[in-house]
């Protein structure tokens, strides 16, 4: 019984008769409405908070979940002069941007070395990120570089130097690896506790991790796991078509 509330509800949601902020009958009105039990009605909502549709509140109840997402368009992120990619997304969506970091030398594990292709627990310099908007967190970044590649140069630590504001293609080309292409591999899943604790999801929010690998020609001369908030983003991907010769 439970799902069949849940299925009304939904529909509601979905056809836009209960909108965006708009309050759902309380537990009490839906025991009443259907002649069911209290645990029957919190059944119903709990089911349509794990799908991320609506968001509760003690003693305020239950409202659709408000959907505002930045767009994320990856072909802006990888050129010569990028400017500032997030910002310009989260002025798009009418947000005020920032963003945290804190870089620090590391060792590679597994994955990461495979990813770059170098020993595993060979030097890394690894810089952390936390992207705001309106104060509010919305993307993490654990970005990591060889440094058999980059330590003594202007780029070793990435929010340092003459080329602490540039992207990846002018800091890399600043020491003759020019980026030639990146590769993002995408995934989903459900957050780690401490990712849930620094992007403060709500119950039934995925993350959406990129897994990013720039290459200079065959040489990967940086890699990084991008993890978005699901509920806070939409991801852009053009594709560019040859023409007929």
């Amino acid at each position: 019984m439970y799902e069949r509330i849940a299925d009304a509800l939904r529909e509601q949601i979905v056809s836009g008769a209960l909108a965006p902020g708009d309050r759902l009958p309380s537990q009490e009105a839906l025991t009443d409405q259907y002649d069911v039990s209290r645990i029957v009605a919190r059944e119903a909502l709990d089911l349509l908070e794990n799908e991320g549709l609506i968001d509760r509140t003690k003693r305020l109840g239950a409202f659709v979940r408000r959907y505002q997402p930045l767009v994320r368009r990856s072909e802006q992120h990888y050129r010569t002069n990028p400017g500032a990619p997030f910002a310009e997304e989260a002025f798009a969506a009418d947000r005020i941007p920032r963003y945290g970091h804190e870089t620090y030398p590391d060792r590679a594990g597994g994955d990461i070395a495979a990813r770059l292709k170098i020993p595993v627990g060979a030097d890394v310099m690894r810089t952390d990120y936390v992207s705001y908007a309106n104060d509010e967190p919305t993307m993490l970044t654990h970005s990591y570089e060889p440094l058999e590649r980059t330590k003594g140069t202007i780029i070793e630590r990435p929010e340092e130097g003459p080329l602490m504001t540039a992207g990846l293609v002018d800091r890399f080309t600043a020491i003759d690896l020019r980026p030639t292409r990146v590769v993002e591999r995408l995934r989903s899943r459900m957050p780690r506790p401490s990712e849930t604790e620094v992007l403060r999801l709500r119950k039934g929010t995925p993350v959406v991790i990129i897994m990013r690998t720039t290459y200079s020609n065959d040489i990967p001369v940086e890699t990084a796991d991008i993890l978005l908030d699901a509920h806070r983003f939409e991801l852009e991907y053009v594709l560019t078509v040859d023409p007929l010769p």
